[in-house]
């Protein structure tokens, strides 16, 4: 073993390299001194390594996202950083360094505060790292990597623990990666690399391993998707009693919509949402001249030119909620379905919506709707739709739940431009945010 380089960044990280012989020891001669490298305890950072995983994140359309790093804390359970992942439409692990690929089937528990997640994984590793039993108070902890073949392990020393109410931690060295496992000078595991506020400063810290085994306590039975976690948060939203309405900032224009108190649960959900940025970015997906412009589809983000989109919401539905005093006027803003024969439950997307810019119609063709739908119209909801306009035939289909107050002329640019056959714009027009306009 040799001492590779020192690092002063206010505290000393050392690295050093595992070659030829391991911490079991070597035999140089009986007259060799002993370097502080090697003159460490004995034991086997080679089979702590096994228990080490590199994370792959995947889009929908299986294009690479992020790569992280977690730990087996059981034969099929993996802990990585929360944070990172959310967003991902699907992950897969690997040894480090390693080009073979192992599935993640979802995730059984995770922790906003501990910034923790446990990953169910789709294969059996009996080298995992035990979370059992206390940490101590370390004065240096190591980490690992891998690079040529060799093995280097990575030392630096932990600062006084820092005590909060629910959670406690070490800040280490900034070199140290996010995600890996630290490890103690007897080579036991101490905890989870992360980064965390300390004091007024972000730094990376080992979070304890007893936060690890708190979790695990907490799985559920069935693992879930990863999809799902981008609908998790802590967050505290604004309440929607201070909000006046939301800008849809797009690159052909800006439309402001509010949205009606008679459906709080769409209401609610939107504010959480555009609170969340997961609008941010997203296509126009969707538009039809005299007809509506549709958006909010999670697959359109990173879609090229020939992708299908408009298939993915953020991983959970809605219940149709139909009020006949709301309905589909010019302006109307509401929430988007799958097809019957995919949507048996008859269950709105969670975050795809869409403005009607419509047509306006004569008394004979809302007879026939009435005929058709078997449901009369009101005098008031007549005269809009034959001097305003709309769309009449989508009302008891589909959950109103808004209206634009401004900016129907981007509207109506938008839904005239040229369309593919699918009716997705042939140039790319991009929700590029939605802002929250306050009261």
């Amino acid at each position: 073993m040799s001492l590779r380089r020192t690092t002063p960044l206010g505290c000393t990280l050392l690295i050093m390299v595992i070659t030829v012989c391991s911490f079991t020891g070597c035999s140089g001669g009986s007259g060799r001194q002993r370097t502080e490298a090697e003159a460490l305890p004995k034991g086997s950072y080679q089979e702590n390594i096994k228990g080490m995983v590199e994370i792959h994140a995947f889009d929908h359309y299986n294009r690479p996202l992020e790569k992280g790093f977690g730990f087996f804390v059981a034969a099929d359970l993996v802990v990585t950083n929360l944070e990172w992942l959310k967003g991902a439409f699907k992950a897969r692990i690997a040894a480090p360094g390693a080009q073979e690929f192992h599935d993640v089937i979802g995730y059984t528990a995770y922790d906003h505060n501990l910034n923790l997640l446990l990953l169910k994984v789709r294969r059996h590793n009996p080298n995992y790292l035990s979370s059992k039993g206390q940490a101590g108070s370390p004065d240096s902890v190591y980490t690992l990597f891998r690079a040529s073949r060799k093995l280097y392990v990575k030392k630096s020393p932990a600062g006084p623990l820092q005590n909060m109410d629910s959670l406690s931690f070490w800040p280490v060295a900034h070199e140290m990666e996010e995600g890996k496992p630290a490890f103690g000078l007897n080579h036991d595991l101490q905890g989870i690399v992360q980064k965390r506020m300390v004091g007024d400063t972000l730094r990376k810290v080992v979070l304890g391993k007893k936060w690890i085994a708190s979790l695990m306590l907490k799985q559920t039975r069935q693992s879930r998707s990863i999809y799902d976690l981008r609908t998790k948060s802590n967050k505290v939203y604004l309440s929607h009693k201070k909000i006046a309405g939301f800008r849809l900032v797009t690159d052909r224009g800006n439309i402001v919509v509010r949205l009606y108190d008679q459906t709080p649960q769409y209401r609610d959900n939107f504010i959480k949402l555009v609170s969340d940025g997961f609008y941010d970015s997203l296509l126009v997906h969707r538009v039809l001249k005299d007809f509506l412009i549709q958006t909010g589809a999670a697959d359109s983000k990173f879609a090229g030119r020939d992708d299908i989109v408009g298939w993915q919401g953020p991983g959970y539905d809605l219940p149709t909620r139909i009020i006949p005093s709301l309905f589909h006027k010019r302006g109307a803003v509401a929430a988007s379905k799958l097809p019957a024969d995919r949507n048996p439950k008859n269950r709105s997307d969670g975050s795809q919506f869409f403005i009607i810019s419509g047509r306006l119609f004569s008394n004979q063709e809302l007879d026939d709707i009435e005929k058709d739908k078997g449901f009369r119209f009101t005098p008031t909801q007549r005269e809009i739709y034959t001097t305003v306009g709309g769309a009449p035939y989508l009302d008891g289909d589909y959950t109103v739940f808004g209206e634009v107050v401004s900016g129907m002329d981007v509207v109506d640019r938008i839904a005239a431009v040229e369309t593919y056959s699918i009716d997705r714009p042939v140039k790319d027009i991009r929700l590029k945010t939605i802002e929250i306009i306050k009261k």
